[in-house]
């Protein structure tokens, strides 16, 4: 049996954790999800990853936080010595070109915007899934 993928998300909105959280479902993604609700508690979660084991898989961020937006948190994740080359997925309202170009420029390794069509949202999982598989991470049945 392989250990569930390990996830962190960065989300201040609840529903919209609610949401991520079916995403994984409908796709069958075994998983742990740690959620971080603003900017600073997202950055004492990264703060303490002292060990590689306690870094998570994968990390999922908003960019409109309070207190440390997600463009913060890349700039964190990208000089943590332990989670530099995580895969990062940027999950977002923002479809502006300028936030999609910086987010590729730090290091994102996918985009998502979020729609309010639980259709669309759902599909986020078959991303995380992609991804996870890409880079050899476990995902489940």
């Amino acid at each position: 049996m392989t250990r569930p993928l390990r996830i962190f998300l960065a989300e201040d909105n609840p529903g919209d954790v609610e949401l991520v959280r079916e995403s994984l479902r409908e796709h069958h993604i075994e998983h742990t999800l740690s959620v971080a609700r603003d900017g600073r508690e997202a950055k004492r979660f990264i703060q303490g990853i002292e060990e590689d084991a306690s870094c998570p898989d994968l990390f999922l961020l908003d960019l409109n936080l309070p207190k440390a937006d997600g463009y913060e948190l890349m700039d964190l994740l990208r000089a943590h010595p332990l989670c530099a080359n995580k895969p990062v997925i940027v999950v977002t309202s923002s479809d502006a070109k300028k936030d999609r170009d910086r987010a590729a420029q730090m290091g994102a390794a996918r985009y998502f915007r979020k729609s309010s069509e639980l259709i669309e949202f759902l599909q986020l999982g078959l991303l995380i899934r992609e991804l996870a598989e890409e880079n050899g991470l476990p995902v489940g049945a």
